[in-house]
Formats: C-alpha cells, sequence, structure tokens
C-alpha cells in the first residue's frame, strides 16, 4: 500500500508541475522558473525512488 500511495504521490505531484506551473511559465517567458520547477522534480523523483529502495531492502 505505501508503494501505491508514494506513487500517486510522484504522479500528481508530476502533474501539477507539467501542467500547470511549467506552462504557466513558459506561457509568461520565464524559462528560469520552468527549468528550476523541473529540476526540482527530478530532485523529487531521485529522493522518492531512493526512500522506497531503502524501505524495500528493510522489509
Amino acid at each position: 500500500m505505501i508503494s501505491f500511495t508514494r506513487i500517486m504521490t510522484v504522479v500528481m505531484f508530476g502533474a501539477i508541475c507539467f501542467m500547470l506551473i511549467v506552462p504557466t511559465a513558459l506561457k509568461g517567458h520565464n524559462t528560469p522558473l520552468a527549468i528550476g520547477i523541473v529540476v526540482l522534480f527530478v530532485a523529487y523523483l531521485v529522493t522518492n525512488l531512493i526512500l522506497w529502495q531503502r524501505m524495500k531492502r528493510r522489509s
């Protein structure tokens, strides 16, 4: 169950980033904000993968 909720959280954060924030930033010609959001999402994704692997090894 924890895996499912972790995956859904990442999917929802991705939806917010890539369907709302990044297009709005690009439409407003704010490329640094769009790049920052993408970098933040990638860092969030990597962190979740690392934490998921650590949890998986403990159980």
